[in-house]
């Protein structure tokens, strides 16, 4: 379990990372094969792209980088994750 939505905002924002509230399939191509979630939250720093999902209130399900599943089972994998 790694806390829910939001919880990660000012760790993601430190290492660089922008919150983008109504990611689109155009900057999210990943976006169109997935299904619906609980949450969902996506960032870009640069030309990287980083997706958060959420199967419910603290549950991360998911966590894809430029389009990749990444293994996010600990808060340590995460913090290692989104540094730059």
């Amino acid at each position: 379990m790694i806390a829910g939505p939001g919880f990660w905002d000012a760790e993601i924002t430190a290492a660089g990372w922008s919150r983008v509230f109504s990611p689109g399939f155009a900057e999210f191509p990943e976006l169109a094969a997935r299904g619906a979630v609980w949450g969902r939250n996506a960032y870009v720093r640069g030309g990287d792209r980083l997706v958060m999902e959420w199967s419910d209130l603290v549950t991360l399900a998911v966590v894809l980088l430029n389009g990749v599943p990444r293994q996010v089972a600990a808060e340590e994998d995460l913090l290692t994750l989104i540094k730059p």
